[in-house]
């Protein structure tokens, strides 16, 4: 009786809970559960989250995987309720994944550690084919973090990804509280076209990755596997001028915005070679976003447009 007085709000939830279940069945009953555990943990100021798990699982659907490549997903945790409110001590966690037999999936670590002041954590799951898939495959991988100390509370999520036989792809890395994002880009096409006619090569003519290769530097600059261009609002992100492919980016491909007197690039063109990757580092304005793409967003703050030798 002691318990209902002092706690009659949660003595009323765990009533209307009960009629809930008898309704309703097991499926609301983890729910309901879940949600009464999470309570309590909270009241005692503990927050074990994450922006892409949750303790009633979470269910994505991705299609940009070639089914070829290795694909990495990263999995974010951090120890904060919001801005205001975190678990003022460390959280250890565990770590597990789950995944079909026709692919390997490979953790970056099995175990981790949300330290107080650094706020959050993160690990990697790497998708590795151990089969041929074709367009319209898919596969599922289910991941869970549970932590161990000071309290159990288990979060997880299930993603469901599919093959898409693009010769082109791309995918943002980013998590909450991280200064930067990663933009990655995959071409697959293997071989280049000349855009440019010189020597004895015409419009269109078709080069091996070794033919290319045997070019001066001046006759490479007239092919192409991949001409890629990047519009972002340096509002929001702004671009690490030392990257690469910003260095070499195409002549006069340059566009900037103009912020407060200074002006920003907001968009420029490069090239990739044939069978390649490449990334483009930008910086964050708000740490607290999260811009990771497709996983987290539906739609990715760097547009991407591509022509390709294909």
């Amino acid at each position: 009786m002691d318990f209902v007085r002092k706690h009659k709000k949660l003595s009323i939830l765990i009533l209307v809970i009960a009629i809930l279940v008898l309704i309703f069945g097991t499926t609301l009953a983890r729910y309901i559960y879940n949600v009464i555990h999470n309570y309590i943990l909270e009241s005692n100021e503990f927050y074990f989250n994450s922006t892409v798990l949750d303790m009633n699982g979470r269910q994505y659907r991705i299609n940009n995987w070639d089914g070829v490549n290795n694909y990495t997903l990263t999995i974010d945790v951090n120890n904060q309720k919001n801005s205001l409110k975190q678990t003022t001590s460390d959280i250890s966690y565990e770590i597990e994944v789950n995944c079909p037999s026709n692919v390997e999936c490979r953790l970056s670590k099995t175990e981790g550690v949300i330290y107080q002041d650094a706020g959050t954590d993160s690990y990697q799951i790497t998708v590795i084919p151990k089969e041929e898939f074709y367009e319209g495959d898919e596969v599922e991988v289910t991941t869970t973090a549970t932590s161990t100390s000071p309290y159990v509370k288990s979060l997880s999520a299930t993603y469901t990804i599919g093959i898409e036989t693009s010769n082109f792809t791309y995918n943002i890395e980013d998590s909450v509280d991280s200064k930067y994002l990663t933009l990655n880009l995959t071409n697959t096409v293997t071989y280049y076209r000349v855009e440019t006619a010189f020597d004895t090569y015409e419009v269109g003519d078709r080069l091996t990755p070794e033919e290319y290769q045997a070019l001066t530097d001046a006759q490479k600059e007239n092919c192409y596997s991949a001409i890629v261009t990047v519009s972002f609002p340096p509002r929001e992100i702004y671009l690490d001028m030392t990257n690469i492919n910003y260095l070499h980016r195409v002549a006069n491909s340059e566009r900037t915005e103009r912020i407060d007197g200074f002006d920003y690039v907001n968009e420029f063109t490069f090239k990739m070679d044939a069978s390649s990757s490449e990334k483009v580092m930008f910086y964050k304005s708000d740490p607290d976003q999260n811009y990771t793409y497709p996983v987290t967003n539906e739609t990715s703050i760097v547009t991407v447009t591509v022509e390709t030798a294909e």
